[in-house]
């Protein structure tokens, strides 16, 4: 595990920012005809801001003030930088938005900036994501806070980061995992091969006990005897060389009788289980297997000395050496058997522990990592609390649009909702805010789960208005549907069903109607026994403006809103509502 990281924090802000500071225009008084003697005030000339910069670690020549967004080269004022870092820019800015210090190409920084403001700032020119001072705007000063809470939120990442990779448990359990499993991997195919040598070894005895009847080789089957030997001992050789490279160099490398350190004694315990298994099943090959390959080898190599000398084609050669290898199997096959159900039964445990190992190895590595990341969750989550309270403090404030993007919109949509709401009021021109407040009032996005559901306010069947809002504080599922829609009718007796069971804990159906028909809408609600109050509809039929707010193109259609107006899910029918409301209710 080369690289442990434990999540990533996403910063949106992809250039550096500067700062505002307020300065207010003198009033201007004028002698009326009217009143000699009273002042009154003149409307006070409105002034373009100017920025009073300090360059930290200077390296530019001039700064050049453009707009932050869009495709546009306008320009709105530019200033030398002296020697010492200080520059003053009269800008021509004559609107709140947010524009960009540009130092050169690729250098520059982020600055929100509104009429009668004169702005002091402090850049770092080796770090131009950061303001290390600022004053003369209420803005800046929020665009600062925000940076320094998302830095200190990345540093503190880096920090635990940097503690996690070098955790001196979580380096040895990291090794040790990659280390153990091709230990674990190599002593598998160990065990196959001594398992292999034992099935050479009966299928040699298998074709001894047909090649000699009576214990005497029958002559019309040597060579048959001959072949096979042959094939059967190279073979039981071929699966021991492994074997006893593996017993006498599987600690070269790690040594997993001494690897110990504190806190992990039932791992180790499972470790030393696991090599005492193992210990045992080498001590066995060694003991019974081992002696068999050093005579198959003797016997191979006497073979192969024959055929080369043009020897083995002789039959009382041939009867020799099939004689002597008879005489293998007679006095040394049966040790195998003795003990070979216990061989089986301590590969197959030892395969499932070091598995098991392996599993534990990796869960002691989670378990660290998970120490850090609960730690940082944590902290994190203060620190974003904090940025949200800050947010929605500010959300009126076009600087927002630097920083709403770093809470994904899937995750915060009542907060897009907000400040994109909050926005629009404010600046309804302003080409960003356009496009988002656009987007949050389709209705695949007012409807998304996370967001605060539209509100709803129709008639019911008598002339009532009733408004969704009306229930807030009560589980509730919104339910379009129709007399006509037989699919929704078919659903009916479930909604009815689980009203009845959580009505009394705080559930309530707000059923919406797409008839076109008041008799038909009515009849269909007493004969379903839809029992509740809460029943509207405008009879506009697929025209119905609650429908289209919604988004619904098909009924019958869900939405199942929290207690605080926050839609939790959509399309619940049948048992997938039973279990959604099981999980809210607790039955």
């Amino acid at each position: 595990m080369k690289n442990i990281k434990i999540l990533v924090l996403v910063l949106t802000i992809a250039v550096a920012f500067s700062f505002v500071s307020n300065s207010f225009a003198s009033a201007n008084y004028n002698l009326t005809s009217d009143n000699i003697g009273y002042f009154a005030p003149a409307k006070a000339k409105t002034k373009s801001p100017v920025i009073k910069g300090k360059i930290q670690n200077n390296k530019f020549q001039k700064v050049i003030l453009k707009v932050a967004y869009g495709t546009s080269n306008e320009t709105f004022g530019e200033a030398s930088i002296a020697e010492d870092g200080t520059f003053e820019l009269q800008s021509t800015v004559t609107k709140n938005d947010i524009y960009m210090l540009s130092f050169t190409e690729n250098e520059n920084m982020l600055i929100v900036l509104d009429q009668n403001q004169v702005i002091d700032i402090v850049i770092d020119a080796d770090n131009l994501q950061l303001i290390p001072e600022v004053s003369g705007s209420e803005s800046m000063t929020f665009v600062k806070t925000m940076i320094d809470k998302i830095t200190a939120s990345k540093n503190l990442l880096d920090s635990i980061n940097y503690t996690l990779q070098h955790d001196k448990n979580q380096i040895f359990f990291t090794g040790y995992t990659q280390n153990f499993n091709n230990f674990y991997q190599t002593n598998n195919d160990v065990n196959r091969d001594i398992l292999d040598v034992a099935m050479n070894l009966d299928s040699l005895k298998s074709k001894t006990d047909f090649c000699c009847p009576k214990g005497k080789l029958n002559p019309k089957y040597l060579n048959d005897y001959c072949y096979y030997s042959n094939k059967y001992l190279r073979e039981i050789v071929d699966a021991y060389n492994p074997v006893d490279n593996f017993i006498h160099n599987a600690f070269t490398l790690y040594d997993y009788r001494t690897q110990h350190i504190d806190g992990y004694d039932s791992f180790f315990a499972q470790v030393k289980d696991y090599l005492s298994v193992m210990n045992s099943i080498h001590t066995e090959a060694e003991n019974v297997y081992k002696p068999i390959v050093e005579q198959a080898k003797d016997l191979i190599a006497i073979r192969d000395s024959l055929v080369f000398n043009d020897l083995f084609d002789k039959k009382a050669v041939k009867v020799d050496w099939c004689q002597k290898v008879k005489e293998l199997i007679d006095y040394q096959y049966n040790k195998t058997t003795t003990n070979r159900s216990e061989l089986e039964r301590c590969v197959a445990q030892e395969t499932q522990n070091g598995k098991a190992i392996f599993t534990n190895s990796q869960n002691n590595v989670n378990t660290i990592v998970k120490s850090y990341q609960t730690y940082y969750d944590k902290e994190s989550s203060s620190r974003n609390t904090e940025m949200l309270e800050l947010i929605q403090l500010h959300k009126d404030d076009i600087a927002v649009l630097m920083f709403i993007d770093n809470f994904p919109r899937e995750k915060y949509a009542s907060l897009h909702k907000d400040v994109v709401t909050a926005l629009n009021a404010k600046y309804p021109e302003h080409e960003i805010v356009k496009k988002k407040f656009a987007f949050e009032n389709t209705p695949a996005n007012s409807t998304a789960v996370g967001s605060i559901a539209p509100e709803l306010a129709f008639n019911d069947p008598y002339g009532k208005e009733r408004k969704l809002s009306d229930l807030r504080g009560k589980v509730v599922l919104i339910d379009f549907w129709a007399s006509w829609c037989r699919p929704c009718r078919g659903e009916n007796p479930h909604v009815v069903a689980a009203y009845q069971k959580y009505h009394e804990q705080g559930f309530e159906v707000f059923s919406v109607s797409l008839d076109r028909e008041r008799e038909s809408w009515v009849n269909a609600i007493a004969k379903d026994g839809l029992i509740w109050e809460n029943h509207v509809s405008d009879l506009k039929y697929w025209s119905s403006a609650a429908a289209k707010l919604y988004g619904v193109s098909s009924i019958p259609c869900t939405f199942l809103i929290d207690r605080e107006g926050r839609i939790l899910a959509k399309n619940l029918r049948g048992d997938s509502l039973n279990a959604a409301l099981k999980q809210i209710f607790g039955f």
